[in-house]
Order: C-alpha cells, then sequence, then structure tokens
C-alpha cells in the first residue's frame, strides 16, 4: 500500500491565482430554431417511448428498465443538454435507483461522434495549420464522445500521446434552444407549487451557467493548469490532472495529456488492473475535494465516474475539468460550520439552520408547516447522519424528500394531519413560497449554484465511498479537518 496523504500545513495559499472562468454568451434561440428542436425532441422520444409502452400494455406489466431504456436512448439521440441529465442519472443510484443508473451509465462517457471530415476541419481551422503538421497522428475514430465535445486520441511529433479535446459544432444554439424550451413549462409548474419542477428550475438555471463556461475550452485549460500546480503544491502525489499543451489549444480545442485507465466504479476491470488499494484513492479524493473548497473555494464540479480514471500505475486521473464551482463568502462559510458540526461544535448547528432560514425561510415555514425550531431539527436530522455515520447505512437521497411521511421519519415526531382542506391550502403556499422564491431571484444566486453543485458531488463521492468504504463516514479523519480548519484560521 502507498504511503498516507502529505500533510497540508504551508499550503494555505495557492501557488497562483485561480482566474475564474469567462463564460460566453450564449444566443436568443428564434422562433424557428426552437420548432425545430421541439419538433426533433417529441419525435425522439415518441420514437423511443411508444415501443416500449405499447408493450408493457399489451403484456399489462410495468417495465420501468424498459422504460429507461426508452429514454436514455431518445437522450442520446438529442444529445447536449439531455446527455446532461442522463450523466447524473447515470451517477445516482442512491437517488433514482440502480437499474435506472445501470441504464444511463452509458450517458458518462458516449455520444454520437462527430464526422472525422468535420473534426479535421474544425482542429486545422483552430490551429490555422494541416492536421498533419500540428500531429504525428490524430485517431479518426474518437476516444470519448461526451454532451458538448468529443476526445479523439493523437500523438504530438516527439511521440507524446495527447488526447484532443473539440467542442460539438453549433453546441451554443442547441443548447440555448435546449434550455429556452425546457425552462418555460418548468418554471410555470414551478410557479403553481410543484417542488419537483423548483428543484429541476434550479437545475436548468446552474446548467446554463455551468455549459456557458464549458464552451470556452480555454477556461478548461485554465483550470488544468491551476489544479495541476495546486495538486503538485498540496503533494497530492495519487491525483493526476493532465498537462496542457498551450499552442495546440484555442477556443474549440484543448490538447492535454493522454491518461488511460478504467473507470473509477468499474469493478471488474479494476481488479483485473491489480490495483489492490483503490479504497486510497477514494479518501484521497475526498480529501483533495474538500481541501480545494475549504482552502482556496473552488472545487471540481463534475466527478462522475467517467471522469475519473484509474490508471494501471495506480493512480486516479482526474479529467473534464470545464466545471468548476467558486464558493461565494457565504456558502463557504455554511461549509465551514458543516465540518464543524460534524466534528461535534453543537452551536455551528445553529448558524447553519439560521442561514437557511435567511435564504428558504417562506418555502420552510410556510410551504412545509414547520416552525424555526422544527427546521433547526430537519436540517441537523437530514444532513448530521450523511457526515458522522457509515456511509453504507445513509443516503444522500434523504435530501431530496419532504413529504409528510419522510418528515416525520426524519424529525422523530408526528406532523398534525393534514385534511383535504389542508392539503389545498399547502398547495397554495407552496405556490406562493415558490413564487416568492422566483420573484427574488433565489435560483440566480451564487449561494444556489455553489450549494447545487458541491451537493452534486457529494452525491457521487457517497457513491464511491458506499463502494469501497461503505463502513467509514465521509468526515471519518478528525486530525485532518481539525488541520483544515486550522489552515483557515479556525478551531475545530
Amino acid at each position: 500500500m502507498q504511503e498516507q496523504t502529505a500533510p497540508i500545513d504551508g499550503a494555505a495559499k495557492p501557488p497562483k491565482n485561480y482566474i475564474p472562468p469567462a463564460p460566453i454568451d450564449l444566443p436568443a434561440p428564434n422562433t424557428r430554431a426552437k420548432a425545430k428542436r421541439l419538433l426533433r425532441t417529441s419525435t425522439a422520444m415518441a420514437r423511443r417511448l411508444a415501443p416500449a409502452v405499447a408493450e408493457q400494455l399489451w403484456r399489462w406489466e410495468r417495465d420501468d428498465r424498459a422504460t429507461a431504456r426508452a429514454i436514455r436512448e431518445a437522450f442520446e439521440e438529442l444529445g447536449a443538454t439531455y446527455v446532461k441529465f442522463g450523466q447524473f442519472v447515470g451517477s445516482t443510484p442512491d437517488i433514482v435507483g440502480q437499474d435506472a443508473a445501470d441504464e444511463f451509465r452509458s450517458c458518462l462517457d458516449t455520444g454520437p461522434a462527430v464526422q472525422p471530415e468535420r473534426v479535421r476541419a474544425i482542429v486545422e481551422s483552430e490551429l490555422g495549420r494541416p492536421l498533419d503538421e500540428a500531429f504525428a497522428s490524430f485517431d479518426s475514430q474518437p476516444l470519448a464522445a461526451a454532451s458538448i465535445a468529443v476526445v479523439h486520441r493523437a500523438t504530438l511529433h516527439d511521440g507524446t500521446p495527447v488526447a484532443v479535446k473539440v467542442l460539438r459544432p453549433g453546441m451554443d444554439e442547441v443548447v440555448a434552444t435546449d434550455l429556452a424550451l425546457l425552462e418555460a413549462p418548468v418554471r410555470f409548474l414551478a410557479g403553481q407549487g410543484s417542488e419537483m419542477a423548483m428543484n429541476v428550475l434550479g437545475y436548468l438555471v446552474g446548467l446554463r451557467e455551468q455549459v456557458a463556461e464549458e464552451l470556452d475550452l480555454r477556461n478548461e485549460a485554465r483550470s488544468l493548469v491551476y489544479f495541476r500546480d495546486l495538486f503538485e503544491e498540496l503533494r497530492l502525489s495519487r491525483l493526476v490532472v493532465p498537462g496542457v499543451h498551450e499552442d495546440l489549444t484555442t477556443r474549440h480545442v484543448l490538447t492535454m495529456d493522454l491518461l488511460e485507465g478504467v473507470p473509477i466504479d468499474d469493478l471488474a476491470r479494476i481488479r483485473e488492473l491489480g490495483v489492490d488499494d483503490p479504497e486510497e484513492l477514494v479518501r484521497e479524493l475526498f480529501r483533495a475535494w474538500m481541501l480545494t473548497a475549504v482552502r482556496f473555494r473552488a472545487f471540481h464540479a463534475d466527478i462522475h465516474a467517467g471522469n475519473l480514471i484509474l490508471q494501471p500505475d495506480g493512480r486516479l486521473g482526474i479529467v473534464d475539468w470545464g466545471i468548476i464551482a467558486r464558493l461565494d463568502p457565504d456558502t463557504h462559510e455554511v461549509l465551514l460550520n458543516l465540518i464543524e458540526a460534524a466534528m461535534g461544535k453543537d452551536e455551528a448547528w445553529d448558524a447553519i439552520t439560521a442561514y437557511m432560514i435567511s435564504m428558504q425561510g417562506p418555502a420552510l415555514r410556510d410551504a412545509l408547516g414547520l416552525t424555526d425550531e422544527q427546521i433547526g431539527k430537519l436540517v441537523r436530522a437530514m444532513m448530521e447522519p450523511i457526515m458522522t455515520e457509515p456511509v453504507g447505512e445513509v443516503s444522500m437521497a434523504a435530501l431530496f424528500v419532504t413529504d409528510d411521511q419522510a418528515l416525520e421519519e426524519i424529525l422523530g415526531e408526528r406532523l398534525q394531519r393534514r385534511t383535504p382542506l389542508d392539503r389545498l391550502r399547502y398547495l397554495w403556499t407552496a405556490r406562493k413560497a415558490n413564487r416568492i422564491m422566483l420573484q427574488n431571484g433565489v435560483l440566480d444566486t451564487s449561494f444556489q449554484r455553489a450549494s447545487f453543485l458541491a451537493a452534486k458531488q457529494l452525491v457521487y463521492l457517497e457513491h464511491y465511498w458506499k463502494m469501497y468504504l461503505p463502513e467509514a463516514p465521509l468526515l471519518n479523519d478528525p486530525e485532518f479537518f481539525a488541520e483544515l480548519l486550522a489552515g483557515t484560521g479556525r478551531d475545530a
């Protein structure tokens, strides 16, 4: 087994200033573009879903796996925004169920290829030279084809193997049109009091900003350089960030070191590699994620399994740095309070509850009918087990349920039974609360974006933790977290 992670003393400052991404302006889709995309979306969904539904009706039996397969096929056909949804589904079995997650697993690293001549034209136009002048070899078939880009294996003239990431043509227009089509009905439903629609809308709002950054590969190049230097500074030797070849990188083309291996959740292939301690890699990944978030207020915000590559030498490669979350001061303070609370500082829960009430008080008080005391109890009951109990015994899915039965189980007390009239009042107050949140722009705040991205990454981390360390809590290293807090000037 390799040596443990090096101490973090002296790493209170990054090796260089982190340059925040510069998002592009997504175009405003016109009526014709929206109508064309709507037709294609409806056609793809109908063509894939109709046979599956008809088969189930004929047999008079439900088949969730067949339905999931049909939706996944439609998502992959539509690409772009829909594959982004599919990636989340494929990485969250504890929320969507193992069967659905397995079905959507292919969304992590597969998608339609771009025609080789189109890829060649883009690369040559961006680099300003023929392909054979830039590279000694360039595979026509993609190594990976994801939602907004394809990756091709190539070789430099000095023999260095590289991965060349090329943006799919026209992605800005496709994503902008998808979001315009999806946001309008979801926003309407959220305004009518639908909690699910409110959650989806939060995802769409965050996705718009996220994709606007991803569509300029120079943003990812800067992040790769920054975090590669940072990991070296922090002596995170088991984690590998690809190096960037800046002379072969533009807005639409990113050339970086090639990392080869198997996804972190592919247990069968990992055993074939003979890596005997992947659980230590998961520990180091979690430490690195917490370290960058706490000390530098920035972290990799897309650590699904397709972006974590276990290499033959036993190190963990981390790729696709297009999505970096930055923590504003308030969100950073909440994270520090959560760590303090998990380490036994009870008054930290009061600070967390106060902030949650300040951000979402109308929804928590009116829509759920909770008192401030109950809100505090709910926040602690939902979050504390996730951080302090064995991961195999808890689930991040608890953060996504708010029905009466679930609330009673979490709070450990019976809520007042709701009559039909009470339920009508509940719908009305939920409608009112959602509209207040929408009018006040709660979904557009930096806290909403950062907390959403952080929650999504914790769902991913919980999944890997359950695979390799099910008997250990997430925050099971008091010495590390005490040192981490000390680096911010706070006592554990």
